[in-house]
């Protein structure tokens, strides 16, 4: 007889298959049966046969698109970083070029060349040179003390105060005298004082251990402001702050003061500065508009790049970027 499972031949009342195990029904009668087993003698085998692991390609895929990912977003990045630094540069450039350099009287320093620097401004380096300039080391002949007989009256002349200053007008002749109401906590725009204005100059704009001469920088700005009601707009402030910063600049390791400022009505670009340096009474003639200084009451000419196109522009980018303009 077969076995009625796989078909395998096994003997008669034999109860289980030698092949596949199965049980026999007994005095079965003999059958045939086919299981497509017949043409081969290989053991039944039950189990799934084992598949290769076909993920394993995926973690190398994984890894290079990640690689690839983060490879895009740091150009992107890059390219973006790039295209708006050029258009801050732009626009901090076309900012400056619409601007009215142009100083009304009494404080009529002419600053239109600033307009030409802003081509130079790409390459500019907002760090001065080490301009070590100092008084002493030019030649100022000897002034004599003042004696109790020299000693100064009061101005002649109409008074009137200002903010600033104390002013006496006696016909085309002007005498500013400062009053000390400019200093530090002076607020002139967007609620940030002065002594924040030059903290900010002193540490990012001018290298380490050198910083503007503050009094001397308030004394000459005052001179130049007058009121803080004669300068409604902030382009107004900044223009004489050009040119007091690059004074306070140039002399920040000088002792001077300014005692009073004398101006003629018919020239108000030209600064007579009364002064008090190293001890020593002088008289500075500053020309704003044509960036010349004097020394010993116009005799002593004094040689100095503090007026350069590119000084003026740094100073006033140095005050745009403060005040947030």
């Amino acid at each position: 007889m077969n076995c009625p499972r796989c078909g395998y031949e096994v003997a008669d009342g034999q109860k289980f298959c030698n092949e596949c195990g199965a049980s026999l029904p007994e005095n079965a009668p003999e059958q045939v049966f086919d299981y497509g087993y017949a043409e081969s003698n290989e053991p039944y085998d039950s189990e799934e046969p084992v598949r290769p692991n076909s993920r394993k390609w995926l973690i190398p895929l994984i890894i290079g698109i990640s690689l690839f990912v983060t490879i895009i977003i740091v150009v992107v990045a890059f390219v973006a970083f790039k295209r708006v630094a050029k258009n801050i540069q732009q626009s901090t450039q076309e900012h400056l070029k619409d601007m009215d350099l142009h100083i009304d009287v009494p404080q009529d320093v002419d600053l239109d060349e600033l307009n030409k620097a802003v081509d130079e401004m790409k390459n500019l380096d907002l760090t001065p040179p080490d301009m070590d300039i100092n008084i002493g080391d030019t030649e100022v002949p000897e002034v004599p003390d003042i004696t109790a007989d020299d000693t100064k009256s009061e101005p002649q002349g109409d008074k009137t105060e200002y903010s600033y200053v104390d002013v006496y007008r006696n016909g085309n002749e002007v005498k500013v005298i400062p009053n000390g109401k400019l200093n530090g906590s002076t607020v002139l725009a967007n609620g940030k004082d002065l002594d924040g204005f030059l903290d900010y100059v002193d540490n990012t704009v001018l290298e380490k251990g050198r910083n503007i001469n503050r009094s001397f920088f308030y004394e000459i700005l005052a001179t130049m402001l007058v009121d803080k009601d004669m300068n409604p707009g902030f382009e107004d402030i900044e223009k004489n702050m050009i040119m007091a910063l690059a004074m306070g600049n140039n002399f920040y390791n000088t002792d001077v003061t300014v005692i009073d400022c004398d101006l003629d009505a018919n020239n108000a670009a030209e600064y007579r500065y009364n002064v008090k340096a190293y001890g020593k009474d002088d008289t500075w003639l500053v020309n704003y508009q044509n960036r010349t200084i004097y020394f010993n009451n116009g005799k002593t000419e004094y040689s100095s790049d503090m007026f350069k196109t590119d000084y003026l522009s740094m100073w006033m980018i140095a005050t745009e970027e403060y005040y947030n303009k």
